[in-house]
């Protein structure tokens, strides 16, 4: 994939300019794009871990007429935020399982197990979610699974 070319982008017409659609709702097999983000929530200040999932595929329960409208998946990709908390690291731990990254008998620690993440593949469900103000629609993350 080719860098993003600024100065053609800065000299197209602002008029000519319109917020992307989100890829369909349902199911894609994606794959891990580097290490993930760590950082803290803005409101609480509670820790995370995002990846970053670019979609390969889309499976049957995605509309493929919809897909196509929007030229594909282009550059596009989902984000998987995790917090890392004692009552939500469960679900850290399932997205790494997903991802088929084996810790049996090695006892590996988070880090250990993110650090094998990027190029992993897993199956991403897709939902769509309004803004806050209601005047956008974001397709996030909804579930994984691990790909058969």
């Amino acid at each position: 994939m080719s860098a993003p070319n600024f100065a053609s982008i800065l000299d197209q017409p602002v008029s000519e300019t319109s917020r992307p659609k989100p890829l369909p709702a349902g199911s894609y097999i994606c794959v891990v794009e580097g290490l993930p983000e760590q950082d803290v929530s803005a409101k609480k200040k509670t820790p995370y871990v995002r990846f970053t999932l670019r979609p390969l595929q889309a499976q049957d329960d995605v509309d493929a007429d919809a897909l196509n409208e929007q030229g594909g998946f282009g550059s596009r990709t989902f984000k998987a935020t995790y917090y890392v908390t004692e009552d939500a690291k469960w679900r850290l731990k399932k997205f790494l399982e997903d991802l088929q990254i084996d810790d049996e008998g090695e006892d590996k620690t988070f880090s250990q197990m993110i650090s094998e993440s990027p190029g992993r593949q897993v199956i991403v469900s897709v939902r769509h979610r309004p803004s806050e103000d209601g005047a956008a629609i974001y397709a996030e993350v909804n579930g994984t699974a691990a790909v058969e």
